[in-house]
């Protein structure tokens, strides 16, 4: 018996926009896809209720449509629809089974999808990957702090990383993330179950940070108070609206933004240390 959900469009404008993205933050709602004129919402329907008279206390007047998706194996559906995706002209994130409809000499990214998040399916996922091409340099220390299914791990090794350590505060990533390093023969990355926001210190050349803005701000301003940090950073799984708070973070812990990239409501960020002499 699968699960039905709740599915709920808004027309959308900025003032919507900004007070879905405060429910998502709150915790009240999961997420928000946008489209050229809709903002949707989706959720269990057996949340229905409580998400509902939410909506109503933000929305007085009630602009928006429900519709209810029936159940179905929605992880065999996303499954069965991912195909093979190309990051650059010469690299490529894949599934297993689509590994033959790769170019023999092109590089290959092999993801098998699990619990973890990150498959280059996500538009999060893939800024980060186009980011990280320009940004790495080969030999480089790298952090993957929210690492989930390995993708940008292995993709930094991939792209010449001396080192990668990933974290990740999930102890059900384990499996897949050890499956896709075996996948992909690259059993020199470490990785641990571990709080990032607990850490004191992050030596690394390049950090990445792909999770969501409720935990980019505050392990960002932790590393005011951090023994080491990251000379460059890329952050990702944040929002289009989050792009004013995600700069004013940088710049208070002494970074200067380089790249901003965007794929549908989308960002990723990547920065730099201002040196000594910059302001």
């Amino acid at each position: 018996m699968y699960q039905d959900y709740i599915k709920i469009k808004f027309p959308k404008n900025a003032k919507t926009a900004e007070a879905l993205d405060l429910l998502m933050e709150s915790g009240d709602i999961l997420s928000v896809e946008e489209t050229n004129n809709v903002l949707t919402i989706l959720d269990l329907w057996e949340n229905r209720e409580k998400l509902i008279k939410k909506l109503h206390e933000t929305f007085p007047q009630g602009e928006w449509v429900i519709t209810k998706l029936d159940g179905c194996d929605w992880d065999q559906k996303w499954i069965d629809g991912f195909q093979p995706i190309r990051i650059n002209q010469k690299l490529w994130v894949t599934p297993p089974w689509q590994v033959d409809k790769i170019p023999e000499k092109h590089e290959k990214i092999i993801i098998n999808p699990g619990n973890a998040f990150g498959t280059g399916t996500h538009e999060s996922t893939y800024l980060a990957l186009k980011l990280m091409k320009a940004l790495l340099i080969p030999g480089d220390e790298v952090l993957d702090l929210g690492c989930g299914s390995g993708i940008l791990s292995i993709a930094a090794m991939k792209l010449g990383a001396n080192r990668v350590h990933a974290i990740d505060n999930d102890p059900e990533i384990s499996d897949n993330l050890n499956d896709n390093l075996k996948q992909n023969k690259l059993d020199m990355i470490t990785w641990e179950i571990r709080d990032i926001l607990a850490m004191d210190t992050f030596p690394c050349d390049l950090a990445l940070i792909n999770i969501q803005k409720h935990i980019i701000l505050p392990l960002l301003e932790r590393f005011s108070v951090a023994k080491e940090i990251p000379n460059r950073v890329i952050l990702a799984g944040l929002l289009n609206v989050h792009r004013k708070d995600i700069r004013n973070a940088l710049k208070a812990q002494g970074y200067k933004v380089l790249n901003i990239r965007r794929k549908k409501e989308w960002i990723a960020v990547s920065a730099v240390l201002r040196s000594k002499n910059e302001t």
